[in-house]
């Protein structure tokens, strides 16, 4: 199995063909916009992490308090299953899903996503893990992740990317995490965090794998 690494890079050579230069450019702007003034936001390591209380696909209700009680959590902030980057992220977290229970640690994957969403990318992907409905990106927020998407993003999201996250998103608003993968201790320390404004780009599992080796 290739790794997710690799598999980014094929994709990002693969979309790059398709990609008009003028979305491309409105695409890119915007990441930059976001590192100069959207990263000194995000929470850090040694924070305390924000407690939540999320739905899953099926409706049932899963707490951060609850989870942790039994062990670090990893925690993957997600756009949704419509992002092929994201899905990619989420195939390689399942892969390497029983590394993490080995190792004592809890995985969830949370995005702004309407739970029917969240229940249908459970299933197709045959997930092991709870696939949270962060509804109107309430935990992004707190967690300092989420961002309001600007006018000329939004006309490349509906005209050359084709998605409506007025639809796709609980709560119908055109807002998103930054893609974030945590690891929070049974003391709700924040342990690791990485975090990119730029979508195509993710963290091995190993890494996480490492991070929580050593806790």
């Amino acid at each position: 199995m290739p790794s997710l690494t690799s598999s980014l890079a094929a994709m990002r050579i693969k979309f790059a063909k398709t990609l008009p230069a003028k979305a491309s450019a409105v695409t890119n702007a915007h990441f930059e916009h976001l590192r100069a003034q959207a990263m000194d936001g995000i929470k850090k390591i040694g924070d305390r992490a924000p407690t939540f209380e999320l739905r899953d696909g099926t409706g049932q209700m899963v707490s951060s308090a609850a989870l942790l009680s039994n062990g670090p959590l990893v925690v993957s902030f997600t756009r949704g299953s419509w992002c092929p980057y994201c899905t990619e992220e989420v195939k390689a977290l399942n892969a390497a899903y029983e590394q993490f229970r080995a190792l004592g640690a809890e995985l969830v994957v949370m995005s702004p996503q309407t739970q029917e969403r969240a229940a249908k990318q459970t299933q197709a992907m045959g997930l092991k893990f709870s696939v949270l409905s962060d509804e109107k990106s309430v935990i992004a927020k707190a967690f300092g992740l989420a961002y309001q998407l600007p006018d000329d993003l939004k006309d490349v999201y509906q005209h050359v990317f084709k998605i409506d996250l007025s639809r796709v998103n609980a709560g119908a608003e055109w807002t998103l995490p930054i893609p974030a993968r945590l690891v929070i201790d049974r003391q709700s320390v924040i342990r690791d965090i990485k975090a990119d404004p730029d979508y195509r780009y993710r963290p091995e599992p190993s890494d996480t794998v490492a991070v929580l080796r050593a806790l």
